[in-house]
Formats: structure tokens, C-alpha cells, sequence
């Protein structure tokens, strides 16, 4: 929800609960109001009635405003103030009536005298105050949503500018900066520390591209010259058995460290997006490619291919990063299948499938495509061809998951 949106619903909110409120007391103020000015011109009616009796000696009766009758001596003499209904020949229905009716003694004799007006209906009153009420409460509220849009698209346009700005940040741009000025305090001091972090941001990425870069080059210069060594010593003629088989050992390891080295160093490329040149890239001739890499180790291990990958599938990425998810994927499928097994590998414009038998994995699908997870702890594998693929993936707005039904082992990548 937008900020305007949910400041508008708050404000609608308030101020419809206060108008219901100052609706209701408006409607007891005014009705008391109309009571007490309609007690004191009745009042005054009866004084005037009283008046001209005793000046001229006649009833005044003008009915139903003004009902006048003599009464016997020593009638009660009470006093009522009350809301009647009389019936209203001419509009032919009831119609209340404020009536003040009491008895006095005028030139000797007792008076009932009864003066009425008419009285505004609650329905009525109710009605009116209503209607006013709402139109003012609309009136109220469509002034104050473009009064609001108008101030909040004036003052929020530098924080929206400066969200456009953020949105083209870049951790490979080191001269990135931030243009949007405010005369409000809030959003300069925004503006600063967003532009602190962003050179943070930079500086710190630049510090670990440096790291991982020379860090990558040292260990590799001395794996090199370790392997060259041990080339040597095999070479050896009068090596013992035992002396051979612990120098392969150690070649042996010397090598998966600088595959892993190499691993790990690509991850974080990955990560940091450091694969900007994309191209279409034809999926259907590069996963051809690659399964002819894999032939030997698929009769090896005299697996079943079956193909349904349609012609002229482009996808717009970088190609060494296409070319890295298919040879993991397709290496996953061959490495971790059974002998016999089946693969299928299935590709459209809309996603790519490779499928490969086995056994249900003795570990949580989620923990599948984590860094160093492996299903088989001897294996020398490092864990990381997965998690290449999900980066790749991430990188490029692809979705991943992973499905096991009827013996099958199948990673989807949805384009």
C-alpha cells in the first residue's frame, strides 16, 4: 500500500467516526436549542392571550395554535409542557405539536388555556442533519484528497527521485551519486546517508572482487607448483608402491582444491553480477553441445538418453553462465544416476527439465541446492554445482525447483 493511500484511509477514518460524533451532538444542541426558543414564544403567546382577556373580556381561540375555555372554580391548577400530535385536516395526517397548557385566574374566573405551535418532527430533524452533514463530510474529504495529492506529489517528488536513482544504482559504478536536492530537513539527511552507504556499498564490493581475485591467483600459483612437483615424483623410477600411491593422493587433492578454488571463485562472481554482456544464446545447440562432453561417461555408465528439446530455443543471458548450468545440470544427471539409468532431458521456450533415475535423497529437497551439501558424504564432489545453477538462475530471474516422483530425480529451470 502506498503512503498516500494509507494516509487518505486514516484520514477518511478519523473524520468520518468525528462527523458521526459531532453529527449526534449537533442533532441533541439543536433540538434542545428549538424546544427552549419554542417553550419562550408559547410562554409569550399565553401572556399576550392573558393580556387581552382581561382588556377586552373575550376568548381568543384560534384552534389549534390557541385553545381557550372556561373552567369551574378550584379546577387543578397544573402545569404541562408536552409534545402532541393533532390531526391536520388539511394535510390530512397528524402533526406534532409543542403545547404548553395551563389554567389561571383572569377578571375572577379560571381559564384553561392551551397554546401549541408546530414542532420540527426528530425524523425530520434527523433527516436534515444528516444530508448536511454528509455533504459537508464529502465535501470535506474530496478536498482533502487533492489538497493531499497535490502537496504529497510536491513534496514526496525528491525521495521518489531519489528511489528512481537507487533503482540504477550499480556496485560496479564508483562515481554513483545522488542528485535529488529538498529543502526538507528529512529527506537531505536521507539523501546523505543513503549516498554514505551506497560509497560503502562500493568499496566494500571493490575490497572483496580484489580479495577473491587475488586470492584466487596466490592459491593457484602455489597449487600449480605443488601439482608440477608431484608430476615429477611420478616420474621417478625408483619410487616404492606405497611412495607412488601416497604422491597420487596428494596430486589427486591438489587438484580438487584448485577446482574448488576455481568453484568458489566463480559463486562469487556470480554473485556479485560480474557477467554483464548477454546475448541470445541458442539453448537447443548448446545443450547438444554438451551432451557429446558427457558420451563417454553416459556409455560408461550405459545410460538411456532420451531427448525432446525444440529447435531454435533462445534465451537472452550471459553465454558462459548458459553454458555453466547446463554442463552442472547434465553432470548432476550422469554423476548420481544409477548404472542403467535413465536420463531425459526436455527443452522448450518456457523452461528446461532434466530428469535422471535413483533413489529418493536421504537429505531435505531444500538442502539440495546449499553450498558443500552433498547425498553422499565420500563422494568428491564439492557440493557446489547446484548452487552455481541456483545463482545462475537468481542472476537471471529464473525460477528452480526440484521434483521427485517415480524414481525420478528432476530440476526444472523456468524461463
Amino acid at each position: 500500500m502506498r503512503l498516500l493511500q494509507k494516509t487518505n484511509r486514516t484520514y477518511f477514518l478519523i473524520s468520518g467516526t468525528a462527523f458521526i460524533i459531532a453529527g449526534v451532538i449537533f442533532f441533541f444542541v439543536i433540538s434542545f436549542f428549538f424546544k427552549d426558543q419554542l417553550n419562550e414564544k408559547l410562554f409569550h403567546d399565553i401572556k399576550n392571550i392573558t393580556r387581552s382577556i382581561k382588556k377586552n373580556g373575550t376568548l381568543p381561540n384560534y384552534y389549534p395554535f390557541i385553545d381557550i375555555r372556561e373552567v369551574p372554580a378550584q379546577s387543578e391548577r397544573s402545569f404541562k409542557i408536552i409534545d402532541t400530535l393533532i390531526f391536520n385536516e388539511f394535510e390530512k395526517r397528524e402533526i406534532l405539536f409543542r403545547q404548553i397548557c395551563l389554567i389561571r385566574v383572569i377578571n375572577g374566573k379560571e381559564y384553561f388555556i392551551a397554546a401549541r405551535d408546530t414542532s420540527i418532527e426528530e425524523d425530520d430533524l434527523l433527516e436534515v442533519i444528516a444530508i448536511v452533514t454528509g455533504l459537508v463530510f464529502v465535501l470535506l474529504l474530496v478536498s482533502l484528497y487533492f489538497i493531499n495529492r497535490k502537496l504529497s506529489m510536491k513534496i514526496w517528488q525528491p525521495f521518489y527521485k531519489t528511489l528512481d536513482e537507487l533503482k540504477e544504482f550499480s556496485h560496479d559504478k564508483p562515481g554513483f551519486r545522488l542528485s535529488s536536492e529538498s529543502e526538507l530537513f528529512e529527506f537531505t539527511e536521507l539523501n546523505k546517508t543513503l549516498e554514505k552507504l551506497t560509497k560503502k556499498v562500493i568499496s566494500d564490493y571493490q575490497s572483496l572482487k580484489r580479495f577473491t581475485e587475488d586470492a584466487s591467483h596466490e592459491i593457484q600459483t602455489p597449487l600449480a607448483v605443488i601439482q608440477s612437483k608431484l608430476e615429477t615424483l611420478m616420474q621417478y623410477p625408483d619410487l616404492k608402491k606405497e611412495q607412488a600411491e601416497l604422491i597420487n593422493s596428494a596430486y589427486v587433492y591438489t587438484l580438487r582444491i584448485s577446482k574448488l578454488t576455481q568453484t568458489l571463485l566463480l559463486l562469487t562472481k556470480i554473485a556479485n553480477d560480474q557477467f554483464p554482456d548477454k546475448k541470445a544464446i541458442n539453448m537447443a545447440e548448446l545443450i547438444g553441445e554438451k551432451i557429446k562432453m558427457f558420451e563417454d561417461h553416459i556409455l560408461e555408465k550405459s545410460l538411456t538418453l532420451n531427448e525432446d528439446i525444440k529447435p531454435d530455443c533462445f534465451l537472452e543471458t550471459n553465454f558462459f553462465l548458459a553454458e555453466s548450468l547446463v554442463i552442472n545440470l547434465i553432470g548432476n544427471a550422469v554423476k548420481h544416476n544409477i548404472k542403467g539409468g535413465i536420463i531425459k532431458i526436455k527443452l522448450d521456450k518456457t523452461h528446461l527439465e532434466i530428469s535422471n533415475s535413483g533413489e529418493i535423497l536421504p537429505i531435505p529437497s531444500s538442502k539440495l541446492f546449499e553450498r558443500f551439501y552433498k547425498t553422499d558424504k565420500s563422494s568428491d564432489s564439492s557440493g557446489l554445482g547446484l548452487a552455481i545453477v541456483r545463482e545462475i538462475c537468481r542472476l537471471n530471474k529464473w525460477e528452480i525447483k526440484y521434483v521427485y516422483e517415480n524414481n525420478l530425480h528432476t530440476v526444472i529451470v523456468n524461463f
